[in-house]
This record gives C-alpha cells, structure tokens and sequence, in this order.
C-alpha cells in the first residue's frame, strides 16, 4: 500500500503532536529537565498543530 505525500503530512502531524504532549507531561512531571526541553517539546507541539491546519487554511483561503 502506497501513502500519498498529503497522507504522510497528515501522520506527521500527529506524531509530532503526539511526541510533544507526552514529553511536556513527562518534563512537568517525571523529569524536570529543564527550560530548553520545555520548549523543545513546546515546538514539536506547535510544528504539529500546524502541519495538521495547513490544509483547512488553504480550502478557507480559495473558498474567497
């Protein structure tokens, strides 16, 4: 089974989502690693969510 590109993109998404929820959890509450990991896995979280909009902003973009 072959995965389109869109596909991929959308898995990504919530993989990165994800990967960054359960590691600001377990920074917050097992680790305590620190300020940097905090925002690393804040980023993921954002990269992801963003991924995951793109195409609902593009079809409100051309709708107009």
């Amino acid at each position: 089974m072959k995965m389109s590109f869109a596909d991929a993109l959308r898995l990504s998404g919530f993989i990165l989502v994800g990967i960054g929820t359960l590691g600001l959890l377990l920074n917050e509450f097992v680790l305590d690693a620190g300020r940097a990991v905090t925002i690393l896995f804040a980023v993921l979280d954002l990269v992801g969510l963003l991924i995951l909009a793109y195409p609902w902003v593009m079809k409100r973009s051309t709708k107009t």
